[in-house]
């Protein structure tokens, strides 16, 4: 099955497309101002670049956040266009669980990203049999709040890879508070489609979900989103 992967949530939008044998193509986009006018083009130019015409993409995964209020809608309603207009199956992969899945080789990710105003959104993924499980939920609050919930979770933290924009402002407050924990390399950071794409492709093999139940996650109120918070 070859999946269309989209992600928005972030400033580093990007298009992917994956099937049994991995990433056939990924292109990525720095600046989310411009992410309305270039997505469309790009999974064309994408498809075109790979001999590839839209018939051949049986299923479409997007990112739904937490993150940019106006760049989850630009996502998100781009996915639901192409899978409504092709009958195709889709599903809606939360960014920090994206996140974690790209961390290969480690067994506890925590994935942060900056949410402003002085909170980050982000949760604790652990390696199990089966594949990733949140052992603790996701939530966007002050660093320290959040810190104080992993430390209280009961999991071996040694080996925790930490990544994501949030450590730009806060990387510096985790590691002192999650001893043994390292940084993933600042390449790592930004939400890849190439991975919501993958982890997607996976659960719509396994089922998907009803179009319309996909929806955002922006962390904190499209209010605040609204007034620049975001």
């Amino acid at each position: 099955m070859l999946v269309l992967g989209i992600e928005s949530a972030t400033r580093a939008c990007s298009v992917a497309l994956v099937d049994d044998g991995g990433l056939r193509a990924e292109r990525t986009l720095v600046g989310r101002a411009r992410a309305l006018e270039w997505l469309a083009p790009a999974i064309e130019d994408m498809l075109g670049e790979s001999d590839l015409g839209p018939e051949a993409v049986e299923g479409v995964a997007v990112s739904v956040g937490p993150g940019s209020f106006t760049g989850l809608r630009i996502g998100i309603a781009t996915a639901q266009a192409w899978a409504r207009g092709r009958d195709l199956p889709a599903c809606g992969v939360p960014t920090l669980e994206a996140m974690a899945a790209a961390m290969e080789g480690a067994d506890a990710v925590v994935p942060v990203l900056d949410a402003r105003r002085g909170e980050v959104a982000a949760a604790l993924f652990a390696r199990r049999d089966h594949g990733w499980v949140r052992a603790v939920e996701e939530v966007t609050a002050p660093p320290e709040q959040i810190l104080v919930r992993f430390s209280a979770c009961g999991i071996d933290l040694r080996g925790l890879v930490l990544t994501g924009d949030g450590l730009l402002a806060y990387g510096d407050l985790f590691t002192a508070a999650l001893p043994g924990a390292r940084i993933a390399e600042r390449v790592l950071w930004a939400p890849r489609a190439a991975t919501v794409a993958a982890v997607g492709r996976s659960r719509i093999l396994q089922g998907g979900e009803s179009l319309y139940s996909i929806q955002p996650r922006y962390g904190r109120s499209p209010a605040l989103r609204a007034a620049g918070v975001g």
